[in-house]
C-alpha cells in the first residue's frame, strides 16, 4: 500500500514540477521557450492552462505593442526627413539654424524610442565593443547639444569600457540633459573612475525614492518638475550592461551614480 501511495504521490507531482520548470523560464523573461505544461482535468492542470494562456496572452500583447512603437517611428520619420530636407532650402540665418536643430532634437528622440524599445522588448544588447569613455561622453554632450560651460569633466582619461556605444552614449547624454535643465545653476559635474560615474547637479533633493523616477513619464515636484522618459532610458540601459542607477543629496548637490563600473572597464595586459 505504501508502494502504491508513493507512485501515485510522484505521478500527481511530475506535472507541478514541469509547470514549475515553465515559471522559471517565465521568471528569466523567456517567454517564447515557455511551452503547456501538462494535460488533464486535474487543479494542477487547470492551473498550468490558466498560466499558459496568461503567458501567450502577453506574448500577444508585446508583439502588439513592438508593431504600434515601430509603426509610430517609422511614420514620424518621414516628415522629420521631408521637413530637414525643406529646412536646407532656406536662406542661411537664425531662423534656418533653429529649425534644423528642431529636426535634429526630434530625430534624437526617434533614435531613443528605438532604442528602448530594443532593449524592453528582450533584444539585449547587440553591438558591444571597446570605447574610451572620453569618446562615449563626446558623443553624449553632441546627441545633448549641450554647450562646453554648461559641463565640467573630471574623469580618468584612460578608462576603456566594453558597451554599447550608442546606448551608453544615450545614458549619458540623458543624464546631461536632466542635470542641466534642473540645475539651479544649470551646469553639470562628471566625475567617473574605475569603479562608478557621477553626474552632480546644484539643486533640491528628488521627492522620492529613485525608484519612483524610473517609471516612465513620471512627474515631481518644485524643481523637478517632469524627468518624462530620461530616467526610465537610462535605468534600462544602465542595467542591460548589468549596472546600478543610485542616487543621493549630498551638501546642495544631486548625485546620480552608474555603479559597478569596474565590470565594464578593459584593463591594458
Amino acid at each position: 500500500i505504501l508502494l502504491v501511495t508513493y507512485i501515485f504521490t510522484i505521478r500527481k507531482l511530475r506535472p507541478l514540477r514541469k509547470l514549475k520548470i515553465e515559471i522559471d523560464k517565465f521568471a528569466r523573461g523567456d517567454l517564447n521557450e515557455v511551452n503547456y505544461a501538462s494535460s488533464g482535468n486535474d487543479e494542477i492542470s487547470e492551473v498550468s492552462t490558466a498560466f499558459y494562456n496568461a503567458v501567450t496572452q502577453i506574448k500577444n500583447l508585446n508583439h502588439s505593442r513592438q508593431l504600434f512603437l515601430r509603426n509610430i517611428m517609422h511614420e514620424l520619420k518621414t516628415p522629420i526627413t521631408k521637413g530637414r530636407i525643406t529646412v536646407e532650402m532656406i536662406e542661411a540665418g537664425k531662423y534656418k539654424e533653429r529649425l534644423i536643430n528642431v529636426f535634429e532634437k526630434l530625430e534624437t528622440m526617434i533614435n531613443e524610442f528605438a532604442s528602448i524599445e530594443r532593449l524592453t522588448s528582450g533584444i539585449g544588447l547587440t553591438s558591444v565593443s571597446d570605447h574610451s569613455l572620453v569618446e562615449i561622453i563626446d558623443e553624449a554632450m553632441d546627441l545633448a547639444m549641450a554647450e562646453t560651460q554648461s559641463v565640467s569633466l573630471n574623469i580618468d582619461q584612460e578608462i576603456t569600457l566594453n558597451v554599447d556605444f550608442k546606448l551608453f552614449a544615450v545614458a549619458i547624454k540623458n543624464m546631461i540633459d536632466n542635470g542641466i535643465k534642473y540645475s539651479k545653476e544649470h551646469h553639470i559635474k562628471i566625475v567617473a573612475d574605475t569603479k562608478s560615474i557621477r553626474f552632480i547637479s546644484l539643486g533640491d533633493p528628488l521627492a522620492h525614492p529613485i525608484e519612483y523616477y524610473v517609471e516612465p513619464f513620471v512627474q515631481g515636484n518644485n524643481s523637478i518638475k517632469s524627468l518624462g522618459l530620461g530616467l526610465y532610458i537610462v535605468d534600462n540601459i544602465v542595467k542591460a550592461h548589468n549596472l546600478t542607477l543610485s542616487y543621493y543629496h549630498q551638501n546642495g548637490y544631486n548625485i546620480f551614480c552608474f555603479e559597478a563600473l569596474e565590470t565594464l572597464i578593459i584593463k591594458d595586459d
